[in-house]
């Protein structure tokens, strides 16, 4: 490809615009006509009067098409290695390339480092009861996930707040030993949010069982009055004791079969987020303070409200997410 000086691409435009054809122009210039096209064509695209290279300027890229495939496939096999390690792996594989070289090309990819989310660990045995239950699940439609009361327990930590302007005090800094979390449980369903109780000390079978006969049962009865509502519950020793066994039988709720170690599946988790979101922002430096917070969200929070329908009828893509993922984490 013939290498055209920046005064002759100038020179080309110059003499197109004093009206001479494209083979005058490559007589006069001594250039080729498809050489005088295509630097017409560029002046008019782009503006200025083009050149013959393609690419950029500068240094001359390190890696081929083929290392950047090899690049982003091996990051896409193992998301946990870093630019070392990738930079380790294709130096065996023949590819030498500086470990700033891989970031750029990850980079480029949209493959952007991040922390890794924390999920709890799944064993091959927890991985496939969940996908059996979700096997056994994926027919469900929306309709009969809106008879679901969904339930579950949460912590929320004493803190303080303070501009950048104000002095650390003891109210700014976390104090657990002081402050220990509050534990509250709460529930709702795709008509809106059920009660939050707050659960003093440590929960057991008699304090679940109080909870459930004082503020999940009216809840039911309001929502279900036709019975069919279902409640769903984790699989917590004292959710699955003997004396709670009991207690569902005379009660005549039904429970929802739910596999273990699965707060992905659980749609209040993102209540919880959101309300915890919330929270963060307002002033919670002592017990009372927290209590009061946690509770004008939960009640007074207009799009908590707004969200338990949408949530719900969430059920169906994670249970095929689940499936996809063959019993493992889903993004939820």
């Amino acid at each position: 490809m013939m290498d055209v000086t920046p005064v002759k691409r100038a020179s080309i435009v110059t003499l197109r615009n004093a009206n001479l054809s494209v083979r005058q122009i490559a007589k006069n210039l001594n250039l080729a006509k498809s050489t005088v096209g295509r630097i017409l064509k560029r002046a008019d695209d782009t503006g200025d009067c083009g050149t013959l290279r393609q690419g950029r300027c500068g240094r001359k890229r390190k890696t081929t098409p083929h290392d950047d495939k090899v690049i982003i496939r091996c990051s896409v096999n193992d998301p946990k290695k870093t630019s070392k390690d990738l930079q380790r792996d294709l130096a065996s594989a023949g590819i030498i390339v500086d470990s700033s070289t891989i970031r750029r090309r990850l980079l480029e990819a949209g493959r952007i480092a991040r922390k890794p989310g924390k999920k709890k660990l799944l064993t091959f045995a927890m991985k496939e009861k969940r996908l059996q239950w979700a096997l056994d699940h994926k027919g469900w439609t929306t309709d009969e996930w809106r008879k679901v009361i969904f339930s579950d327990v949460t912590h929320f930590e004493v803190h303080g707040y303070r501009s950048s302007l104000e002095p650390l005090q003891d109210g700014h800094i976390q104090q657990a030993p002081k402050h220990p979390p509050k534990m509250f449980w709460g529930s709702f369903t795709a008509k809106g949010l059920g009660l939050l109780v707050i659960v003093e000390g440590t929960m057991n079978s008699d304090k679940y069982k109080a909870i459930l006969a004082t503020h999940l049962l009216p809840i039911v009865a309001r929502d279900f009055p036709d019975g069919e509502g279902i409640f769903q519950q984790d699989l917590a020793p004292c959710h699955t004791s003997r004396k709670m066994l009991t207690f569902f039988e005379k009660s005549g709720l039904s429970i929802l079969n739910w596999p273990g170690n699965s707060p992905d599946l659980n749609p209040i988790e993102n209540l919880w987020a959101m309300t915890k979101c919330r929270v963060a922002e307002q002033d919670c430096s002592t017990v009372e303070k927290l209590i009061d917070t946690v509770i004008r969200t939960w009640y007074h929070d207009e799009e908590l409200a707004k969200m338990c329908s949408t949530l719900v009828d969430s059920m169906p893509k994670r249970i095929a997410m689940l499936i996809k993922a063959k019993g493992s984490h889903i993004s939820y």
